[in-house]
Formats: C-alpha cells, sequence, structure tokens
C-alpha cells in the first residue's frame, strides 16, 4: 500500500495581483561585514538603518555608499542615542534589500543576528532576496512568514521530510519562546532542555526551518 505523505494545511490567495508576503529573517552577516548594527550589540532597544551616498563602498553594487545607523538604549530612566556611519562593503546586507526596492525593518539583534521583518510582493522575490543574502556571505534562517490579505484557498505544504527529531526541537522551541523576539530562552536553554548539544539543536532547527520554508514558497 503506497504511503500519504503528510501535509500541513494553510490559506493561500487566488487573487495574485495583491498578494503580498510578510516575514521575519534572522540574518548573520559575514564577519568581514563590519555590520554596525550587529557590532551595536543585543542591549539596544531601537534600531533605525539608512544607505546614504558617500565616498566609501568597495564591492560591487556597493555604488560607494554609506550604512548610517541610529541605535538607542535603555539606560533605566533615561535613553542613550549613538549613531554610527561605515562604508558599504561587497559583505555589507543592506544593499540587498536596497537592491530589491524592499525596507527592512530592524526588530532587533539576536546574537550575531540582525533580525529584520519586511513586506515582498511574492514568493520569487523572497527567494531572490535570500539567495542574494546568502551571495554575500550571510546566513540566513526564517522566523515566521505569512500571506498578508484576504484568503480564498487552500494550499497543502508536504512536511513529510521533517524528521521525528525535528518536529520535536520545533515543538519545544515554540513552548518554550525561543521564536519570540526577543528570544525568551537561549539556543544553550533549549538545547539542555532537549538533552543535546547547542550545534545538534542548531542543526535540527535550521533544518526543519530550512525545509518548511521550501515546502511553503514552492507549494
Amino acid at each position: 500500500m503506497a504511503q500519504t505523505k503528510p501535509v500541513a494545511r494553510g490559506e493561500r490567495r487566488t487573487d495574485e495581483t495583491s498578494s503580498v508576503l510578510r516575514v521575519q529573517l534572522a540574518v548573520e552577516p559575514h564577519p568581514g561585514s563590519g555590520c554596525a548594527v550587529v557590532n551595536a550589540g543585543t542591549e539596544a532597544a531601537e534600531v533605525t538603518q539608512q544607505l546614504k551616498s558617500g565616498t566609501g563602498g568597495d564591492g560591487p553594487g556597493s555604488d560607494a555608499k554609506e550604512c548610517h545607523t541610529e541605535v538607542t538604549f535603555d539606560q533605566g530612566a533615561a535613553r542613550e542615542r549613538s549613531y554610527l556611519k561605515a562604508a558599504v562593503s561587497a559583505r555589507c546586507i543592506c544593499p540587498v534589500f536596497d537592491a530589491h526596492d524592499c525596507i527592512p525593518r530592524i526588530q532587533g539583534v539576536r546574537g550575531r543576528s540582525v533580525v529584520v521583518s519586511l513586506t515582498v510582493a511574492d514568493r520569487e522575490t523572497l527567494r531572490e532576496i535570500i539567495s542574494d543574502l546568502r551571495h554575500v556571505g550571510a546566513s540566513v534562517s526564517v522566523d515566521w512568514l505569512v500571506s498578508d490579505g484576504e484568503l480564498s484557498s487552500t494550499a497543502e505544504i508536504d512536511v513529510s521530510t521533517i524528521t521525528d527529531k525535528q518536529h520535536a526541537a520545533m515543538e519545544v522551541a515554540m513552548e518554550m519562546g525561543y521564536y519570540e523576539t526577543p528570544r525568551e530562552v537561549s539556543l544553550g536553554e533549549l538545547a539542555a532542555e532537549l538533552d543535546i548539544s547547542e550545534s545538534a539543536a542548531s542543526q535540527r532547527l535550521n533544518g526543519a526551518e530550512t525545509k518548511l520554508v521550501r515546502a511553503f514558497l514552492e507549494s
């Protein structure tokens, strides 16, 4: 008897002209990028960033731009602001969003990753953005991805390739608040709950997340 593949059911719109996707990405820039947002640290309460014309830039597509970042820190009852400026390099992630006419909203810094949310027109655009981010040496994982707008049809997503261990790891991560922003538990705490190493926990989550996103985008 042929086995039936498990599927996850979700809603998908048929009106492609108004279809948009909202997504939150955790992007870890290449160590050589000199990312000012990451260097600001996880204590930042607010981060705003903008690319401006400048004299810097040493990579394809940088167009001699500079990255201007304003970081706000909570200091008890007071707030402290820092203003950072850096030349855009070939390893910077900001020009990728700029090239796709996409303005990311920076939610914070998680470890060495910049957490950004953005709205894109369609799945193909999201694929291209993720591909281009990886092309400049960044590591990318997807926190969540949803369709926005009126829903009128059901999409089926094949989740048969997700292993039992990956599924269990994601369930525990969800229950413990690992996918919240900011995260309520660290990867180490999650790994301890699962009784595995941090690298094993990371591999299980990243493997499952990649499979889910690929299945959603290809459905």
